[in-house]
């Protein structure tokens, strides 16, 4: 039975529930669908999910929607943020937030710029228990790089193709190989943002453990051992350091920085370097760019 309450909204004209809700987020329509059936209607209408839908998608590889479209702005809506769709070369693929409405995209290891003689000259390929993507919009290969002098790591995408107004995170997809070294201390240097303005941060790749003496302290946080003897002695404090988290799939990611996006045509640069130190190999996936209000699944 419904409540007083839902009778009297029951009575307000759809035009002025279809305003108010194109007003609020894509996560706030979903859940308007639940208060009456006025608003189950208002929110369901193709002028509400109009604002909702960016006015400037990208243009999608072929066959990633299928012949017919979904019929209503909603469905559109729904099938951008429930998959994502590769765009044209299928290097690169797109997403929305479902709560947002915001575009996200995720670079493949073929879309990064790395030198030549860092690369060993072959590829792995993903297996099929890698959970970032659904329906075969997977990216099938990761690139190996080789034991090198330092890290170099970059990529780019126009600060157009990004939603104005948001703030988008940075993560590198990433696996260590089963003996690593090097890639704790000197720490990486992450950088984010318009060319010739981007952020910088430190990050670690090698992980880390915790560990306390008290159960009422914090952990202490300690790099991952080498598998084999390093030149470095002494670590410094890490406390500002990124480190990466170990997805449950088995490989890891590292948080490069945060952009918030205005207006703008400049292009937005990604990357990690480390111009010392032999490192091991390194598996590397891909980039994500996330607006800040998504979580990582």
């Amino acid at each position: 039975m419904e409540t007083p309450a839902a009778c009297e909204i029951e009575r307000l004209p759809k035009d002025l529930l279809v305003h108010v809700i194109s007003l609020t987020s894509p996560g706030d329509a979903f859940r308007a669908t639940a208060v009456s059936r006025a608003f189950h209607a208002a929110a369901d209408s193709d002028t509400v999910w109009s604002r909702f839908l960016p006015s400037d998608l990208p243009r999608f590889a072929k066959k990633e929607l299928p012949h017919t479209p979904p019929s209503t702005k909603k469905g559109l809506f729904r099938r951008l943020s429930d998959e994502p769709v590769l765009l044209p070369r299928k290097f690169m693929r797109m997403q929305l937030d479902k709560a947002t409405g915001a575009k996200c995209f995720t670079l493949s290891a073929s879309a990064l710029q790395i030198p030549p003689y860092a690369r060993r000259g072959n590829w792995t390929r993903v297996g099929s228990d890698f959970d970032y993507s659904k329906r075969g919009k997977r990216f099938l290969q990761a690139v190996v790089l080789g034991y090198i002098q330092g890290l170099d790591i970059r990529a780019k995408i126009q600060q157009k193709m990004l939603s104005q107004n948001t703030t988008y995170v940075a993560y590198m997809v990433f696996k260590l190989p089963n003996r690593y070294y090097g890639l704790d201390f000197p720490f990486q240097d992450a950088l984010f943002g318009v060319v010739g303005s981007e952020s910088v941060r430190q990050v670690c790749l090698q992980g880390y453990i915790e560990d306390g003496d008290r159960a009422d302290e914090p952990p202490r946080k300690h790099i991952l051992p080498s598998c084999y003897p390093t030149r470095c002695d002494t670590i410094p404090p890490v406390d500002d350091v990124h480190f990466p988290r170990k997805k449950t799939d088995g490989w890891m990611e590292v948080e490069l920085g945060e952009f918030h996006n205005k207006e703008g045509d400049g292009e937005i640069s990604i990357s990690l370097i480390q111009t010392s130190s032999r490192k091991s190999s390194l598996i590397v996936w891909g980039i994500e760019l996330r607006s800040k209000q998504q979580r990582p699944k």
